[in-house]
């Protein structure tokens, strides 16, 4: 086993650090099941850029589980695993692996996008509810997702050209997801009108949804 502080580059940390969580996979407690590999993830933890405010210092075990948000059709992928700290005041939080690596906090403008994402999510699952139609390119019934005909960074794009003045800081949700804050709501219902009067959906399965991103 080796451990961060031995590596020379962030890519061969972070290479060895796949190599880990695959060989892992999901486990409720690193501790009991892999103590060496659970010594290795504290001691990466400590380069996470905000680790004061994350507490890391109070970490008492660490849990690899499903993302809550992972297909439950296709078999799970790296992202699709989401480390927790367990800390000694009792409570639990998400955190990145990726960004202990880098030890750099995320761009502005990725922050920016997964607040905006967040905000019409509930436009999303409206749209998913109300229309059971198969696949518009395959046909397929299973598997479905919802996707922007415009795509959402050009909405996004849109919006922020008219909209210039948008928030700086974001709040966090109870998995850790970037949110707009209560004091920023006017911005984020501006955003969900715009996002509602000129998105234009559809259904697409997983696997066809997924093609339009090559």
């Amino acid at each position: 086993m080796k451990y961060p502080e031995e590596f020379n580059t962030n890519k061969e940390l972070r290479d060895y650090t796949i190599h880990i969580i695959r060989q892992v996979g999901l486990c409720k407690s690193l501790k009991q099941t892999y103590p060496d590999i659970y010594t290795f993830f504290i001691s990466l933890f400590q380069r996470h850029p905000e680790k004061e405010r994350k507490e890391v210092s109070l970490i008492t075990d660490i849990s690899i589980r499903p993302f809550p948000k992972s297909n439950p059709y296709k078999h799970l992928t790296l992202s699709d695993h989401q480390f927790f700290i367990i800390k000694s005041n009792g409570k639990e939080d998400s955190i990145s692996w990726n960004k202990c690596v880098r030890g750099e906090i995320n761009p502005f403008e990725k922050r920016l996008a997964w607040a905006m994402r967040h905000a019409i999510e509930d436009q999303i699952r409206d749209f998913k509810s109300k229309n059971y139609s198969p696949c518009e390119f395959c046909k397929s019934t299973v598997n479905l997702t919802v996707d922007h005909i415009i795509k959402f960074k050009q909405l996004k794009y849109n919006f922020i050209i008219l909209n210039p003045s948008y928030p700086k800081e974001f709040g966090k949700n109870e998995l850790s997801q970037e949110v707009f804050r209560e004091e920023d709501k006017e911005y984020s219902e501006l955003w969900q009108k715009y996002h509602y009067i000129n998105a234009t959906l559809r259904i697409l399965c997983y696997d066809c949804n997924q093609k339009l991103e090559l």
